[in-house]
């Protein structure tokens, strides 16, 4: 008896298969006339995702590269094809010699709807809106003259870090490193440092969060039944960005409000001011909306406080798993 059940439910097996394949159809008939990098073995409907289970993503895509090249093709479900660099050579490839096909980020569904009300630098597709609000950044954050501006705010954060340190023989190391760059980056952006620095990187750590996490509806796009089983992410990502925009609201209006109390020669234009300035004159080459500016604002926060907090975190942890090298630092 057991052994004619097992008969039929494998006789059934290419049935179901072929059926849930209607339910999902595939993108990727066209992909034999292409020369596309090698991979490890897919599994069908789930492609290369079980490959990461049981490991972190990064050691996981670090094994996989060990065995397959330094250029890497992977598919999770019937999403777009995901290309690993695992060398420095194929990182150039890729991040110089052909950086325009590459400049555009594709969007999940969290981060479709996290951008709802204008995208900022980070999720901005390569073009006019991109390059201008890069250049503005660099030119304004980044240029010589603002570098030897904040000089001084630079020194006082990190004379505060040291500080913290030495104050207590046992410290959360990455607890202080994120203050530290968070400080000094909300100081340099917004020309002070502001009370609600907590919030900000609860705001950060949810943002994160968000855009890194992947939903049924981007493994599974053109299937509605992933789209409706994807709605209470989506709805969370909804959520979280309204509270964002609320609490960006408030940050500039504060901001705003004691840079109003200053006198003319105490006022330095900050970023803020120059992009108010810009908005007012219509200088852009696009419409710099209210959500747009919130955006940028709150990517330059993000970007220089997450970004450089975490590679902080990492070279402290590679120093105590190298003493040597930390005694010579």
């Amino acid at each position: 008896m057991e052994t004619n059940t097992l008969y039929c439910v494998l006789a059934l097996l290419p049935l179901v298969y072929y059926f849930i394949r209607s339910l999902f159809p595939s993108s990727h008939q066209s992909d034999h006339h292409l020369r596309l990098p090698p991979g490890p073995w897919r599994l069908p409907l789930i492609g290369s995702l079980h490959h990461l289970i049981g490991s972190l993503p990064h050691r996981a895509l670090r094994d996989l590269s060990r065995r397959h090249g330094p250029l890497m093709l992977l598919r999770f479900g019937h999403s777009p094809p995901v290309i690993v660099a695992s060398t420095a050579a194929a990182a150039r490839e890729i991040m110089r010699t052909h950086d325009d096909a590459f400049s555009s980020r594709p969007l999940s569904a969290v981060v479709r709807v996290s951008t709802k009300h204008g995208a900022g630098i980070t999720f901005a597709p390569y073009g006019e809106h991109w390059r201008q609000v890069r250049k503005i950044c660099r030119v304004e954050l980044l240029g010589p003259k603002r570098i030897l501006a904040f000089r001084s705010v630079r020194e006082e954060e990190a004379a505060r870090l040291v500080r913290a340190v030495a104050s207590s023989s046992v410290v959360d190391l990455s607890e202080l490193l994120g203050n530290y760059v968070t400080d000094t980056t909300v100081h340099i952006v917004m020309g002070e440092r502001f009370r609600e620095r907590d919030a900000l990187l609860r705001f950060v750590d949810e943002a994160v969060r968000l855009a890194g996490s992947l939903t049924l509806a981007d493994l599974f796009p053109a299937s509605r039944l992933a789209r409706v089983l994807s709605r209470r992410t989506l709805r969370r990502a909804e959520v979280f960005i309204d509270s964002l925009m609320e609490f960006m609201d408030r940050v500039i209006k504060e901001h705003l409000e004691k840079r109003s109390c200053l006198k003319g020669g105490e006022r330095e234009e900050d970023i803020v001011d120059v992009l108010l300035r810009l908005r007012a004159e219509g200088s852009l080459h696009f419409d710099l909306t209210m959500g747009i500016f919130k955006a940028v604002i709150f990517d330059l926060f993000a970007g220089g406080s997450e970004t450089a907090a975490t590679t902080l975190q990492w070279a402290m942890a590679e120093l105590m798993k190298n003493p040597s090298v930390m005694s010579r630092a």
